[in-house]
């Protein structure tokens, strides 16, 4: 009997360590950047493929919960705080692939540790590159939505001091609120300055331009966005608490940026804007679009190989909201429909892509429909209420929200229709389902006990 307990008290420690291992990985996939819904496929998927009989997964935005249940009617249970968050892309996609590689039996429980062990201790990517990537992503997204190729720079050099200033912030421990206060309320006065100055020198500036370049590095798209997913696939507590999550840095970036705009209003000077027509609007659209991607796949850290794959993805989309728009045009009340018909195409493209290279799809997706982001609406809204013009605000506030909704369901939307014809996927709810109703008969099985005589 000794040696059984043992025995038992042996297994039972392993049975720790696969929970301990499993929420490692699920807290790593969180933390870089990953839904709600695939970390805990990821621990359902780990747990079970190390012999848990019985798995039940409940992660939210600051901590993830796991039990395990044995065949022989044993439950373990873990839980694991998540601490910080932050968009890396390729951070996510070791993680994806470190779990991958364990639901496929090809790493034993202490090679796992040790694969978990490296990549949360690995080489952290390189700030220079992190702060080269915001200026490069201000700096063309505010050519994007309307400006010359002169506000390059001042909106380069506003995001790079933001993005520096957020590394200091970080070793502060300040929370997300107030970073993204202090970041929004100093780049609206960089900016306001910067263009002014500029002006002065006799240089050609377009200070809403450069303001929306520079919020683009700081507008909670995708975190709205996974919200939003994981409200439709039945996480409500965690998609709600993620969408309010994301609304509340959406009004504190309003806030901080209205105020810059309230306290430097007596020395801004922006420069009017020329709308930009016929096959000049679609070359520097098409240009800056591309070349705005490829720098948030430096800014959000994403693997080099994948980069050709986004850019992919993202030419594609960009070809889609083309025609929608011609179509039907880009008035204000078509705005949801413009957005998501190219969000659930990119979310269906990248699904694709992401089952050909073998990577979590939102590596591919991100890049592709950042340019959507509704970063010039949530400038105007601020501007108008700056101005103490609130009918307009609420205008531009109205279709700030429809393309948040738009990129929101549009993902929404496209993940659920290819988790319905994904086959793998198919194949793995119907094993879930197959489990679930073998235990209901071994329960049934060991409630009514057949004696040999009834069986005669």
């Amino acid at each position: 009997m000794a040696k059984n307990g043992a025995a038992a008290g042996q297994e039972g420690a392993e049975y720790g360590r696969v929970l301990e291992l499993a929420l490692e990985i699920g807290v790593g996939l969180l933390s870089s950047g990953g839904s709600v819904s695939r970390v805990e496929t990821a621990v359902d998927r780990i747990c079970s493929s190390y012999g848990a009989y019985e798995v039940n997964v409940a992660a939210f935005p600051s901590m993830v919960i796991a039990s395990i249940r044995t065949r022989d009617e044993r439950e373990f249970s873990f839980m694991k705080r998540v601490y910080s968050s932050a968009n890396n892309l390729a951070l996510l996609e070791k993680y994806n692939q470190l779990s991958r590689d364990i639901c496929a039996k090809r790493v034993g429980l202490d090679e796992g540790f040790r694969r978990s062990f490296e990549i949360s201790h690995n080489k952290p990517r390189d700030r220079r590159l992190t702060m080269l990537g915001a200026g490069l992503v201000s700096a063309t997204y505010a050519v994007f939505f309307g400006g010359t190729v002169a506000d390059c720079l001042p909106a380069f050099i506003v995001a790079f001091i933001m993005a520096a200033l957020n590394e200091v912030f970080s070793s502060r421990s300040l929370n997300a609120y107030a970073t993204t206060f202090l970041l929004s309320f100093i780049g609206g006065l960089l900016s306001i300055s910067l263009c002014k100055l500029f002006v002065i020198m006799g240089m050609e500036c377009h200070g809403s331009m450069v303001m929306i370049g520079s919020i683009m590095i700081l507008i909670p798209g995708l975190l709205i966005t996974n919200a939003v997913r994981d409200l439709f696939t039945g996480d409500l507590m965690s998609g709600t608490f993620q969408i309010l999550n994301g609304l509340l840095l959406t009004v504190v970036i309003a806030a901080g940026y209205g105020l810059s705009m309230a306290v430097l209003n007596s020395i801004a000077d922006f420069m009017p804007i020329t709308v930009r027509t016929g096959w000049q609007h679609y070359v520097y659209f098409l240009v800056s679009g591309m070349l705005g991607a490829a720098s948030v796949c430096m800014f959000f850290n994403l693997n080099r190989k994948r980069l050709w794959w986004a850019l992919l993805a993202t030419l594609l989309t960009f070809g889609v909201y083309i025609g929608v728009a011609e179509w039907l045009g880009s008035t204000d009340d078509m705005v949801f429909t413009v957005i998501f018909i190219p969000t659930l195409f990119a979310a269906i493209a990248s699904e694709v892509l992401a089952r050909i290279i073998r990577t979590p799809a939102t590596v591919i997706l991100v890049p592709a429909i950042i340019a959507l982001v509704p970063g010039s609406s949530l400038y105007y809204t601020m501007e108008a209420l700056a101005a103490v013009n609130f009918s307009l605000a609420l205008e531009k506030g109205f279709v700030c929200l429809m393309t948040l909704l738009g990129i929101a369901v549009g993902v929404c939307v496209g993940t659920i229709l290819f988790t319905l014809i994904s086959p793998v996927k198919l194949h793995y709810y119907k094993k879930m389902a197959l489990n679930q109703k073998r235990r209901a008969q071994k329960l049934n099985d060991e409630n009514n006990p057949k004696t040999d005589n009834n069986q005669r």
